[in-house]
């Protein structure tokens, strides 16, 4: 029997960690069940030009067992499965590839293992969705707006953006910039190889993406 999608859940496999989160493009919360995934997701949080993010909500039917995509989601239109190689075999590792292939799917197979040159980006990534999660309520487009002027008009880093949205949004105001930096409007500098602070600089993006 040819191999076949189904959007279930299989849940956490034997031995597995869990890692919990909140989704702000789910809006709900999300099970991972390896850290070089997690970090993953939390890379496609931020990055505005992936939609239709699915974790651990889909199966893969293979014709010797089931095997979850960790994380599907769309870019440019194309439809990308990421796998943790926990669950595939190099016999299953070739059907997977075989239906994705003849379905038109971006395949990747992320290791056991994080890269230690990940780590200094997907902790800074993790640092901002935990402000964006805590104060989500807040992020009205009017409140968004009146953030990104604001920003506009600050001394280009992280510190004094804060400082000039404090007397308006008090704790709130890291997160609202941290969620422009999420949709892609505020760009942080360095934030792949240095630890994000008051001093890390920061530029508006002037281009739209939602």
């Amino acid at each position: 029997m040819a191999a076949f999608i189904t959007l279930e859940a299989r849940g956490r496999p034997a031995g597995a960690p869990e890692f919990l989160a909140y989704s702000p493009k789910q809006n709900t919360q999300v099970r991972l069940y390896c850290r070089p995934s997690f970090w993953r997701w939390a890379g496609l949080e931020f990055n505005p030009f992936a939609t239709e993010v699915l974790v651990n909500q889909a199966t893969l039917n293979l014709e010797s067992k089931k095997v979850s995509v960790a994380i599907q989601y769309e870019m440019h239109g194309v439809l990308h499965f990421i796998f943790s190689r926990r669950e595939v075999t190099e016999n299953t590792e070739a059907e997977i590839i075989e239906y994705c292939d003849s379905c038109d799917i971006k395949a990747e197979f992320l290791g056991a293992k994080c890269l230690s040159e990940e780590q200094t980006y997907a902790e800074n990534l993790l640092c901002m969705l935990s402000y964006i999660n805590k104060y989500r309520e807040i992020f009205t487009e009017k409140n968004l707006e009146f953030a990104f002027h604001s920003i506009d008009r600050s001394k280009g880093t992280i510190s004094n953006s804060v400082n000039d949205l404090q007397a308006r949004y008090g704790e709130g105001a890291a997160a609202l910039l941290f969620e422009l930096v999420r949709r892609g409007r505020v760009g942080l500098f360095d934030v792949r190889c240095k630890r994000i602070s008051g001093l890390t600089q920061l530029d508006v993006i002037r281009v739209r993406h939602e």
